[in-house]
């Protein structure tokens, strides 16, 4: 049972239960019925709209008192939500209002400060008011970014900016319109274990869960480290076999648990392995964090420790779900199966293009296979 969008899921121990996230927050909602937490799912989301029509109406009615404001020749307010004269914001004011208005609350945290890095990179253009800025302008500050990825960064902070500044009649001409994506760059390939070195990784971890078994939930199931430091007990089924992915554990920032996208949220197979390890936790508190006790620092130590034990390549956290998007491609495992597994939006060239890295083995079999050859 859904409620816009919002579905409601049986727990194991008979309860119902449904998570909403409003303002970077996560609400729980229960009932001993599937009835009972409809209802109070209804209640609250119902709520929330009511809550976000009040807040849009408050922006138009400051729109309207700025527009009187100017009309008989005063000052608009300088906290107003919406913008409404053209020479009151200069580039670094709109990114304040921008920032504040459009994108907290909307995007996590880490795209936030993320944004916050990429503005300085424009600072000869941050006391220009907006309709002064040009085509020009916006392309040589761009070009003058030496690193590709920054440069991306800029291009992208850029035209979300001025189409934003466009849509809400700031400018007569969005002077970002034109500009063209920098050239694409050639993204480091990141590493994967081979099958050899993902059984003694594997192996290894099970001989000490209590300081490795977090890295055997991101390499059997293709997790990203968030996703995995997130999980609870009431995202296990052990009825369906089922994992849900709709969290991501931020330790810089523990009121932020968005995921990374929409296509991000997700409910994958709970695969055999996994369900061996995960079955000593379906007793805990539901809403617990089962990995509480890990965060970056310790991950990171302890996986370079992990990875020394068993003589195995430099490994990052990240790069374990490298390796299960691999051993998938490997497997011949649809691609848009996959997608929807590692939560990739479908039809993305993010899984094959970046995150697949076919060993040589499996190379070597492909290559036998299209010389007519067998293989044992």
């Amino acid at each position: 049972m859904t409620y816009k969008n919002k579905t409601i899921t049986k727990h194991q121990r008979g309860n119902w239960y449904a998570r909403i996230r409003y303002n970077g927050k996560v609400i729980s909602i229960y009932g001993r019925t599937q009835l009972e937490a409809y209802a109070k799912l209804k209640a609250v989301v119902d709520k929330i709209e009511v809550e976000k029509a009040c807040k849009r109406v408050e922006r138009l009615e400051n729109f309207g008192a700025n527009c009187v404001g100017i009309a008989n020749g005063s000052s608009p307010a300088r906290n107003s939500i919406t913008t409404v004269a053209k020479k009151d914001y200069t580039l670094i004011e709109w990114f304040d209002e921008w920032l504040n208005s459009y994108k907290v609350g909307t995007v996590r945290a880490a795209t936030i400060e993320s944004f916050k890095r990429t503005i300085p990179n424009l600072q000869h253009l941050h006391g220009l008011h907006l309709n002064e800025i040009t085509n020009l302008m916006l392309a040589k500050a761009i070009g003058e970014v030496v690193a590709n990825r920054l440069k991306d960064k800029v291009h992208n902070l850029v035209k979300q900016m001025f189409s934003c500044a466009f849509n809400s009649r700031l400018i007569e001409t969005n002077p970002a319109l034109s500009l063209k994506r920098p050239k694409q760059y050639a993204k480091f390939q990141k590493k994967a274990f081979t099958p050899e070195q993902e059984k003694q990784f594997i192996e290894i971890c099970l001989a000490d869960l209590k300081n490795y078994e977090p890295f055997l939930i991101c390499i059997l199931q293709g997790v990203r480290k968030g996703e995995m430091l997130a999980l609870r007990p009431n995202d296990f089924d052990f009825e369906q076999n089922t994992l849900r992915i709709d969290e991501s554990y931020d330790c810089n920032n523990i009121d932020d648990l968005l995921t990374k996208n929409t296509a991000s949220n997700r409910t994958m197979p709970m695969f055999s392995l996994t369900r061996e390890i995960l079955l000593k936790h379906r007793d805990r508190d539901p809403n617990e964090r089962i990995y509480a006790n890990f965060n970056t620092a310790n991950l990171g130590y302890r996986l370079k420790k992990l990875l020394k034990q068993g003589d195995l390549p430099k490994m990052t956290v990240h790069e374990l779900r490298h390796t299960f998007i691999t051993r998938c491609h490997e497997k011949s495992i649809d691609e848009i199966v996959v997608q929807k597994w590692v939560g990739h939006a479908i039809g993305s060239a993010m899984t094959k293009a970046v995150y697949t890295h076919i060993g040589d083995e499996a190379e070597r079999k492909y290559i036998e296979t299209m010389n007519g050859k067998t293989t044992a």
